[in-house]
Parts: structure tokens; sequence; C-alpha cells
């Protein structure tokens, strides 16, 4: 009888084992991640941000969850004297020390061309993957790029895909063995399909496309089960006021089943945290989290600190160099240059022409990166109290792409055809909104792209001004980016004679012009009209 029940006890363990056992079949895993860092490693004006406190929030997640991973959405290079320095080798040192798991590649790692970006990914100690771009002809890259790459977290296999947008070869430098797939969603569903056929059942899409093109991409597949973002800068957030949309955005693939997309922001300010749930079979069961502020309260982590203040060294002394006076602040903001007229767009054409004697310069208002003073929000009036100094750090800060000026040929109608294409996508916030020199136009945002300008006049040598001509040939200057067709100035490409892409660095160019011209004052003057938009009275 003893026998009998010392069995039925037996039994009745292995049965109560079994919802245990199913409970036990679920993973969680942490997805740490950042995006369009821009080399900004140092805390922002206010004090947050940077990549100290970035890593001691990553070591302190590390220690609260058994599973974790860390990811970078791309565009580690370009944007401030760390990179002008050393061209993605302290992203090297400092992506190491945190411990990033993968990455993939933005459109800006490609702006140094092959060697740099094979120099980079050589150094760093973890996976970088692009799956839509094909490397095998370039020789400094080839073999060194995977489409995916599996990460071992605890006793799963977690799959990792890349994606960059496929303007890349417009909005940068890749060498031109480089083949970009513009099929985004048929290159992801291979990769998906070729994971899923090695057994693996999570599935991470770490991405540079943009966040409506990561929804777009996901309604379009099956088998993703998170999407890492970035391109878009886009602050995903729930307790930002700032933050464009959900963290995480919940979106359905093909076959109905969840897809979450996370982002978090620009500049190393933010630290992304996801939460995610799977079930036995791979399936989401739970997503949750949010983006984290790297504020100054957060003590940062020694080790970083000391690695940047030895790459600080040398980039105090470039800073330092004094070029002249500015009477007003100088707008370079993102949200200013890329739409409308801005002061600095105006001082850099006019040091162009001034540098090449063209009839009309332009530069696209995404190749200005930054305001002076450096780290200052715009305010609502550039009128300083008092004359500001201005030096080459801040010139080197504001065009950071080592672009040579160019100079070329243009007939009028191609003239307009430039400047269509540089209002075509002001809506997005494109780089390509042109900043000019030499020349007036209206637009109207209301029309459909490419029928959007409404009158365009140039500059005479008397200073008057005249509608352009059509069949007449002007003079441009513009940098050697867009005339080689980036930002999809395509006509400066096909219709430019005469063209010389050798000319001064543009930084050089603006920072001859303002010590020649010291103190500066430049002023929105009226050279871009947009006539749908009223103007406010002054």
């Amino acid at each position: 009888m003893l026998r009998k029940l010392i069995l039925l006890v037996i039994v009745l363990a292995g049965v109560l084992s079994i919802p245990v056992q199913a409970q036990d079949a679920t993973f969680k895993l942490t997805i740490m991640h950042t995006n369009d860092t821009h080399s900004h490693h140092d805390p922002n004006v206010n004090g947050d941000g940077g990549a100290a406190r970035e890593s001691a929030v990553v070591q302190q997640i590390r220690a609260e969850v058994p599973n974790s991973i860390l990811l970078s959405g791309g565009d580690r290079f370009t944007g401030t004297l760390y990179h002008q320095q050393y061209r993605g080798q302290d992203d090297v040192q400092i992506m190491n020390a945190i411990g990033y798991d993968a990455m993939t590649l933005g459109n800006h790692e490609f702006d140094d061309g092959d060697k740099t970006l094979s120099d980079f990914v050589s150094g760093v100690k973890f996976p970088v993957v692009t799956a839509d771009v094909d490397f095998s002809k370039s020789t400094d890259l080839a073999g060194k790029i995977n489409p995916y790459t599996i990460l071992t977290v605890g006793d799963q296999k977690i799959g990792v895909i890349g994606l960059v947008t496929s303007d890349t070869p417009f909005e940068s430098s890749p060498g031109k063995e480089l083949v970009f797939d513009h099929d985004l969603a048929a290159v992801t569903q291979k990769n998906v399909d070729d994971l899923t056929a090695q057994g693996v059942n999570k599935i991470i899409l770490l991405t540079h496309i943009g966040y409506d093109v990561d929804q777009q991409v996901a309604a379009a597949t099956r088998g993703i089960d998170v999407i890492v973002g970035g391109h878009s800068h886009s602050l995903l957030g729930n307790a930002f006021k700032a933050a464009v949309g959900p963290y995480p955005t919940l979106t359905n693939n093909l076959d109905g089943d969840p897809v979450y997309i996370v982002q978090a922001g620009e500049y190393d300010q933010y630290l992304g945290r996801l939460n995610v749930t799977f079930d036995a079979d791979g399936k989401v069961t739970a997503a949750a989290g949010d983006t984290i502020l790297l504020s100054h309260y957060i003590t940062p982590d020694p080790a970083i600190v000391d690695i940047l203040t030895k790459l600080a060294a040398p980039i105090e002394t470039l800073k330092a160099t004094p070029l002249g006076e500015s009477s007003v602040f100088l707008v370079g903001d993102r949200k200013v240059c890329r739409i409308e007229e801005c002061n600095l767009g105006n001082l850099i054409t006019d040091a162009m022409r001034a540098e090449t004697g063209a009839q009309i310069a332009i530069e696209n208002g995404g190749g200005i990166r930054s305001n002076v003073p450096v780290g200052v929000d715009t305010p609502a009036d550039t009128a300083l109290a008092a004359p500001m100094q201005v030096t080459l750090g801040d010139v080197l800060t504001i065009l950071p792409f080592g672009n040579l000026t160019s100079t070329f040929k243009l007939k009028g109608s191609d003239v307009v055809a430039a400047l269509e294409n540089g209002v075509s996508q002001v809506e997005a916030g494109a780089g390509r909104f042109p900043q000019v020199s030499g020349l007036h136009f209206t637009w109207d945002g209301s029309k459909a792209p490419g029928s959007r300008v409404v009158s365009v006049e140039v500059e005479g040598a008397d200073g008057t001004y005249a509608p352009i001509e059509p069949d007449t040939i002007y003079t441009l200057a513009s940098n050697d980016f867009m005339q080689k067709g980036g930002d999809e100035y395509i006509v400066f490409t096909t219709g430019g004679t005469d063209v010389y892409n050798f000319g001064k660095p543009l930084d050089q160019v603006l920072a001859d012009y303002i010590k020649a011209n010291t103190p500066i004052a430049p002023t929105v003057e009226g050279r871009i009209t947009r006539v749908d938009v009223a103007t406010p009275a002054a």
C-alpha cells in the first residue's frame, strides 16, 4: 500500500510540473539600443547625454537582467570634431569599451569612403550587419560585413538582420563597387527565411531606414519580431512631449502577428530599453519599455570618461583657433536650414561665391550641421548683446564632411530643376533643401513635388535681379557631394559642364571668408520665399 502511495505522489508531481516547465520555456530578453549618435560623445549643453552616461546605464541594466543585448542603429560617423579628428576610430574605442553586440551601417558610415569604413569595421569587436548592400566587389569591404548575425544570449539564438537606407548613394559617398538593393521588404524576407531555416525563431531587424519605412517593411514581411531603427532621428517614448510615437510602436506583419518598433532619438541623449518575452515557439507574448534620458544626474562611467579625456586633448587645441567675430547668432539648426532660408546658409553660399567667382552658389541644408554657439538651441532673435568669437572648431562643427568646393556650368532650366529637387521633400525634413547665393526664388509647398518653384531671379553684375533665362548658361558653385548627384541633385551631374570638383575644402573656404570679413553679421534677407505660408506681421 505504501508503495502505491509513493508511486501516486511521483505521478502527481510529474503532472503538476507540466505548467512549470511550460512557464520555464519562455525567454526574456532586454534590448538596449542607440541610433544617430553622430560622434556626440560628450554631454549636450544641459549636461545630459554622452557616451559615459550611456555606459553607466548599460552596465546597470546588465547587472539587473540575465539576458540583454546592446545594438546600434547606425550613423555613428560625422557630426562633431571627434569624427573630424579620428574618422571613426573614436567610435571603435568607445563602442568596444561599452560592449555593443551588433550594429547596422548608417548612410554616414560611408561619408569617408570604403577604406575608412573598412578600418572601423576591422576595429570593432562586434558584428556589423547590412543585408541590402552587396560588398563583394569592394577591395576594402568584401567579406567584412554580413547580412545578419546570430547572437547567443543565454541558451537562445537571436537573429539580427541589418538594413541601411536605399538613398545612401545620394546621401553619402559609398564606393562605386557597392550595389544597393532597393527592395527592402524582399531582401529582409530572404534573410528571415535563411535564419528560420537554421532554426532561429527570434529575429530582430536592425535598421537605418527611418521610422515610416520601418513600419512599411514590417507590414510587408513575415517573421520579424522587433525592429530597432534609426535614420529619422525619431524619439519614440511614453513620457516625453517631443516623442513622435509610442515606445514601442506596435504594427502587424503580413500574417497579422505583432511587430514592435523602437528608436531612441539622436546624439546619444537617450538609451532605448525594450523588455521582450518570447514563448517556446519564439512568438512575442509581451513587449514593454521606454527611452531613457541620459540625465546629468547619472554618474558617468569613469572608464569612458578616461577614454574621452584622452581623445579630447588634441580637439581642444583645434577648437580654440580663432577666426573672427560674429555680431549675430549663427543658425544652422536642421529644423530651420532644411525647410527655409537660414543665415548660416547665406554665409556659406556667399563664401563659396567669393572664393570661386560663380554667379550662383547652392548648398544643401543637410550639409549644415550646427548652430554657433555650438550646442545652443536656436533663439527667436539672432541678435547678440556683444560680438562672439568664431573658431575653427565652430566651422568644422558646422561643416564636418570634408567636402571640396565644386564649380561647373549649368543651363537656367537645369538650375530650376535643381531647386525643384531641393524643395521636393521639405515635409520629410530632407537634407536637400537649397541654401542659395546669387539668386532669389519663390516656391509653393501646396503644389506637388516637381512643380513647386514659382519664380527664380538671378543677381546681375550690378546687384539687381532679373528672371532666370532657361537657355542661358550660368556658373555655379556647390560642394563635390552635390555635384556628383548627392541628395539627388542628379541634374548637376547630367547637365553640368566644365566641372571642377577639386576646389578648396568647404570648411577652409568658410574659415577664410570669416577671417576676411570679420566681424560678420549674416541675415535672412528674403532669398527664399514660400508663398503658401503667411509671413508673420512685423
